[in-house]
């Protein structure tokens, strides 16, 4: 039996985030309902703990007490409650919130270097209902572009969830500046796999490395918390990859991404799909005692093998861990960001890798850098594919939607 809370370990879900540090991209989430307001906590949560520049702050709107209650990190007064003040005949989201506080909390949080707005949201929510009143007031108060991350529903949620998933999709996408997609059909079954994987309770199965001294209570329980530690490590190391510190000396990218080419990258494409893939690799010390003691001849051995395994990473990246699967060849626009210790980025199997994608996607723009991290244990490939247009899934919800509607026209319910 799978457990309803599941964690994943630190196998899956690490990567080059310990020691993450920098100025990076400045943008403030939005969480609507249960499901966005865990996922606005968990990368407010892992920014904070990146280290002592912040680029993420939050705020969770809901309803429902209860998931506000969820909510362990985002500080009390960055919570917005707006429950039904007659709940037996009024359930209408946008008679319940008010509009203007969620605005005058955000302008009180815009220290005025922000860059974008993220609005966190499951789309077969009931709270997804407030998404186009929402985005309309924020244009009108503030300039920043407005980014959507969405989760598709799972199949087994039900017909009624996969059709106000496709019906939010298509009201949405002329809205927002761009969609980043998340399929939980998709990536819960990985989570599951992970945890049965380890030999221990699921409520213990934390993410070692990943949850720095937390305890299993400490955080919100839930089906899908390692989806949202999923989301969050993708977005943790995306806001952080263009700006560096000066304490940060040697350990500076060959190719650096600012914050300007991730958001040209993502504005205006319509939908987006992130890829992740990780692999632990040796410690810093242990590479300077190997350098010191190499036989003559393998060094040639090693960039071989670096090359490959940069390669070997971007293909599972796109093949295997994509947060929504969709054809690479549909893809207008890419971003690639290679991460972790300088001696183990290989700028040939960067090289590689940006050649293979830029010959993939149906667009001209690929962007690409890579980021160092001193004290990381791992290296990793993030890549970015905006402006999708084959993506299974969402023809699969819009089945669902048609045939449900179909099902009620001949039954006389419309």
């Amino acid at each position: 039996m799978v457990p309803e809370s599941t964690q994943i370990s630190s196998e899956y879900i690490s990567g080059p985030t310990d020691g993450l540090e920098g100025d990076g991209m400045q943008v403030l989430a939005i969480g609507l309902g249960g499901a966005g307001c865990r996922m606005a906590d968990v990368l407010y949560e892992k920014d904070r703990r990146f280290g002592s520049v912040t680029c993420l702050d939050a705020i969770a709107v809901d309803q429902d007490a209860g998931n506000l209650n969820d909510v362990s990190f985002i500080p009390e007064n960055q919570k917005l409650f707006f429950p039904s003040l007659d709940p037996e005949y009024n359930d209408d989201i946008l008679e319940n919130i008010t509009i203007e506080e969620i605005i005058e909390k955000c302008q009180q949080l815009d220290k005025g270097d922000l860059d974008a707005i993220l609005i966190c949201v499951g789309l077969g929510g009931k709270m997804a209902d407030a998404v186009p009143l929402l985005v309309s007031s924020i244009r009108k108060a503030m300039i920043e572009p407005i980014f959507g991350i969405c989760t598709l529903p799972c199949i087994n949620e039900g017909s009624d969830r996969s059709t106000r998933a496709a019906d939010n999709l298509d009201v949405f996408t002329p809205i927002f500046d761009g969609i980043i997609l998340f399929d939980n059909e998709l990536l819960y079954p990985k989570v599951q796999a992970a945890a049965l994987l380890q030999d221990v309770p699921a409520k213990k199965t934390l993410l070692s490395g990943f949850t720095k001294g937390r305890s299993p209570d400490s955080r919100p329980s839930g089906r899908y918390d390692g989806i949202n530690e999923l989301i969050a490590q993708r977005f943790g190391l995306l806001l952080r990859a263009g700006e560096f510190h000066q304490e940060r000396g040697p350990d500076v990218g060959e190719v650096v991404l600012d914050t300007g080419e991730i958001l040209n990258t993502m504005k205006g494409m319509g939908f987006i799909s992130i890829g992740y893939a990780a692999e632990e690799v040796s410690p810093a010390a242990g590479f300077e005692m190997a350098r010191r003691f190499r036989i003559p001849g393998t060094s040639f051995e090693d960039n071989h093998s670096k090359a490959a395994r940069m390669v070997q990473l971007a293909r599972k990246a796109v093949h295997d861990e994509m947060s929504v699967r969709c054809d690479l060849a549909s893809a207008q626009k890419a971003l690639i960001l290679i991460a972790g210790p300088n001696h183990e980025i290989s700028m040939k199997g960067y090289m590689t890798v940006r050649k293979w994608i830029d010959r993939s996607i149906a667009g001209m723009e690929v962007r690409s850098g890579d980021y160092p991290l001193k004290n990381s244990r791992y290296v990793a490939v993030l890549i970015l594919l905006a402006g999708i247009t084959a993506i299974p899934r969402i023809d699969e919800i819009r089945q669902i939607r048609d045939q449900a509607k179909g099902s009620d026209l001949r039954d006389g319910v419309i």
